[in-house]
């Protein structure tokens, strides 16, 4: 049977760098940086269709996401008698809970360091675990009332197989280890993600793509030779780059960063339109982004690039993960911070905790159920939580069905 304890605190280990302190507060009005001739832009070029798909599906978007985030990991068992019980237990779950959308996993972490070490799909590059993504989803569309399926995809996270010797994000000293991730300055990087993503796409019929929370360099991040070569280019002395912590050039740097980083995204966008064109495309967010924009010099993420270059921001509005004293507060704060750049909340997606992960304990479903009714209270349109857990039955699911549907 499958150990959740382990497998969430180990991945939440792996990403808690990227989310703790206190940032000062500052406002950034600078214009949105632009990157031009990135280094994906040729790769598109080089992926264009000359004829669209015959029978393009059309997407509607829905006017109030509820979002199960599943984790194929937890389906998957090499015992198959197992597995075939596993789907057969997450798809009775999903008939019970009637959420309108999912977000899929479509990678295998079995280390659970928050990285892809193999696949749930065909390709070229990644191992395959198995081929589970397709099933998973033809079983969701025919036997639930699931609208919209996005699939979960790493954009930097891949451990490739040895033979391939590439290179990876590497940090200064006094940096903490985060997700592996392939350095995005490297051609050969993008190459091959774009790859991986064109093989999903032309095998997989989904509505969405969820960008994993791999989109991110910290302010050590990265110093490898590609990346120092495009520091160069942006006119950042690439010897004195790793020498900027709390330097006034650290923000134009982190804005040159951000912007490299969401237009690397964006170009696996437009491939994947290139095959899919009404698919859609949601990015994870770092609740500190939100709450202040000066923590751009700490992600390489920031509100503003976001809604420029993805359809949706899913925001970890997890209070427990930044250790808030305040849940309500902290949900009102990143309400107010999103509106300045979605006035609608018509794009922004919050994503809930249904584990605190510093003790391991689940979050109550009544405390999850709470926090929907308030934050639909408060105008939130778009909300879901993660981890399901379909094994225990967490969240309990007619409780969690009745937020989902209740207008009240």
């Amino acid at each position: 049977m499958i150990n959740f304890k382990k497998i969430y605190k180990n991945r939440f280990t792996h990403c808690l760098y990227l989310s703790i302190g206190c940032l000062p507060l500052s406002a950034n009005s600078a214009n949105l940086t632009q990157i031009k001739n990135h280094p994906i832009d040729e790769i598109v070029q080089q992926n264009t269709v000359k004829k669209s798909a015959p029978s393009a599906k059309k997407i509607t978007k829905i006017d109030q996401m509820r979002i199960m985030h599943i984790d194929i990991d937890y389906v998957y068992d090499k015992d198959k008698k197992q597995q075939h019980e596993n789907i057969r237990t997450l798809i009775e779950r999903i008939q019970q809970i009637q959420p309108n959308t999912i977000f899929l996993q479509a990678f295998a972490d079995p280390d659970a360091n928050g990285s892809a070490d193999q696949v749930y799909f065909k390709n070229r590059h990644i191992p395959l675990r198995e081929n589970l993504f397709p099933l998973l989803v033809k079983q969701i569309r025919s036997k639930t009332q699931v609208q919209h399926i996005y699939a979960w995809l790493p954009l930097m996270a891949w451990e490739f197989p040895k033979s391939y010797h590439i290179p990876y994000v590497s940090h200064s000293d006094g940096g903490k280890q985060g997700y592996i991730r392939v350095s995005p300055f490297a051609q050969q990087n993008l190459k091959y993600v774009s790859e991986i993503y064109l093989d999903f796409i032309k095998s997989n019929a989904v509505d969405g793509v969820l960008y994993h929370d791999d989109i991110t360099l910290s302010d050590y991040e990265d110093i490898s030779a590609p990346a120092r070569k495009m520091y160069q280019a942006w006119g950042f002395n690439s010897e004195q780059v790793s020498k900027l912590h709390n330097s006034p050039k650290q923000a134009p740097l982190a804005q040159f960063k951000t912007a490299y980083l969401d237009q690397f995204a964006e170009g696996i966008s437009k491939i994947l339109k290139q095959q899919q064109p009404n698919i859609l495309t949601a990015r994870n967010m770092y609740a500190p982004v939100v709450l202040n924009d000066v923590s751009e010099n700490w992600f390489s993420q920031s509100m503003r690039s976001t809604y420029q270059y993805y359809d949706y921001n899913a925001i970890m509005a997890m209070p427990y993960m930044e250790e808030a004293d305040d849940h309500q507060q902290f949900y009102l704060d990143l309400i107010q911070q999103s509106k300045k750049y979605d006035p609608e909340l018509s794009r922004t997606i919050f994503e809930l905790q249904a584990v605190n992960w510093r003790n391991n304990q689940k979050i109550s479903t009544q405390e999850i159920t709470e926090t929907i009714k308030f934050l639909e209270k408060h105008g939130v349109k778009h909300i879901g939580y993660y981890p399901d857990d379909f094994v225990n039955e967490h969240p309990h699911p007619s409780k969690l069905k009745h937020a989902f549907l209740s207008d009240d």
